[in-house]
């Protein structure tokens, strides 16, 4: 058996056929070393080669699938694959692999996509809870102006036309929920016209003294501060003005007898109990459908309970209702206003007093007599000075707003705080289950979006390296 030719046996040593291979094969093979035509030797070389090829760099024709091809008819009439056969193969196995390049890369970017939304809500939503620095800082407010409100406005009663005080007697500071140190409280209340303030922070009469002693020492005449504490519960907020000792606030749902109990022991201390913000205690909290405060106790109740008063107007809302109440029991009773201070904002109110002198014995004397009137202005004082930014905030900001944009998926709703570790609502979750599916859906299509443009721009840059390259290759031909 004649061996095949060194050249066309270098044909085998292509891992894949091509058609310009065959063309060189089939070119050599017609004249072999001793001048004959080698066609007739080929299929015996050919079974040779398959059934002798031990090496792996070297393809058979049976390997290639050429000798299907010819036996399935697919030859050129010299026992030999036609060229559009070995292309269709060729381009079949090209097709596959891209294909299965293609879903592979895009399941490779779902996997990665996917493991970054979690990476960003484990990170974002705790910073969004209490990882964030606040907003704004407030630690560096000045209030540099001066309102006169008795400049512009007249009491509720007209015939209360006399008073030299003007009380603010509801106020928090940062001893609680406030965001003012006792001395900007005491400059807020200074430029938006107020000369007399009760400072009531939630359960502790500590931010009062506080307040009190720095007002003694360096503002002494200017200003008189009213010791207290706000009583907060599930059930009702009360001011305990007058007194110089904290009162323990416990349940946060306590009983007719218990608050029974806590209001007889202010007085017991020589202190006047004020029931705080009726219309915003009974506000509908939702989804519950129910009270702010559920159960807040009537003024009826209240009135037999021994309260001394009411808050008429907190923050910039008239209390109506309440203020005829007191009209109606007016031997008992006393109306007092607050601003309800936790952050500064506009003044909207001012209790009037026309005490004997400016002492704290002197205006709580006048308010157990329930001497007292107001001014009201529901378009609130001007100027409002704004915190600057805190320059922390921008720092963490942005895991703060992812952690917000997924709490957009779900709506959680705990309720009013107690102040006493707790709420006075039951926690309620609603998953937006709709929105998340159209999350993910919007995701698989912008994926796909993705994986369009970047085959897209591959391709286009491919083809546009290869245009340089031939034409650089031309001009060195030149």
């Amino acid at each position: 058996m004649s061996k095949l030719p060194d050249r066309s046996m270098s044909a085998f040593h292509e891992p894949t056929a091509s058609s310009a291979h065959l063309r060189h094969l089939s070119r050599n093979q017609r004249i072999d070393s001793n001048g004959s035509d080698g066609r007739g030797a080929m299929g015996d070389n050919a079974s040779d080669i398959g059934s002798q090829n031990t090496n792996p760099f070297i393809t058979t024709v049976e390997d290639t699938g050429f000798a299907g091809s010819m036996a399935a008819g697919g030859g050129d009439g010299d026992g030999w694959p036609s060229r559009t056969s070995v292309t269709s193969v060729s381009r079949r196995a090209m097709i596959q692999n891209r294909i299965i390049r293609y879903i592979g890369h895009f399941i490779l970017v779902v996997f990665l996509s996917i493991i970054v939304i979690l990476l960003l809500v484990a990170v974002g939503i705790p910073m969004s809870d209490n990882g964030v620095p606040p907003t704004r800082t407030y630690s560096n407010m000045e209030f540099n102006w001066k309102i006169d409100p008795k400049s512009y406005l007249s009491p509720m009663n007209s015939n209360f036309t006399n008073y030299n005080i003007l009380l603010d007697a509801h106020i928090h500071t940062v001893y609680s929920d406030g965001v003012l140190t006792p001395k900007q409280v005491i400059e807020f209340a200074l430029a938006n016209g107020y000369n007399a303030i009760i400072v009531t922070d939630h359960q502790t009469v500590a931010g009062s003294l506080a307040t009190k002693k720095y007002a003694e020492e360096h503002y002494k005449d200017q200003i008189t501060i009213i010791t207290g504490m706000e009583y907060t519960s599930c059930r009702i907020h009360m001011n305990f003005i007058g007194i110089n000792e904290s009162i323990p606030v416990s349940p946060p749902q306590p009983s007719d007898e218990q608050l029974k109990e806590v209001i007889q022991r202010v007085h017991d201390m020589g202190g006047l109990v004020i029931v705080n913000h009726i219309p915003w205690s009974n506000a509908t909290m939702l989804p519950w459908d129910v009270p702010r405060l559920p159960n807040n106790p009537s003024r009826e109740d209240l009135y037999d309970w021994g309260v001394d008063g009411f808050e008429v107007v907190n923050q910039n809302t008239f209390d109506l209702r309440t203020y005829q109440f007191i009209q109606e029991h007016s031997d008992r009773l006393v109306g007092l206003t607050g601003s309800d201070m936790h952050r500064p904002d506009s003044s909207y109110a001012w209790t009037t007093i026309n005490a004997a002198d400016n002492s704290a014995e002197a205006i709580l004397d006048e308010i157990r007599n329930r001497r007292t009137s107001f001014l009201l202005d529901p378009s609130g004082t001007r100027p409002v000075n704004g915190p600057p930014y805190n320059p922390e905030y921008f720092k963490y900001a942005p895991w703060g707003l992812i952690g917000d944009y997924f709490y957009g998926y779900v709506d959680r709703y705990r309720g009013q705080y107690s102040f006493q570790a707790s709420f006075c609502q039951s926690e309620v979750v609603i998953v937006h289950h709709r929105m998340i599916g159209w999350f993910f859906l919007w995701l698989f299509v912008s994926i796909i979006i993705l994986e369009i443009l970047y085959w897209l721009f591959r391709w286009l840059a491919l083809l546009i390296w290869r245009k340089i390259r031939a034409c650089w290759g031309t001009r060195r031909g030149r």
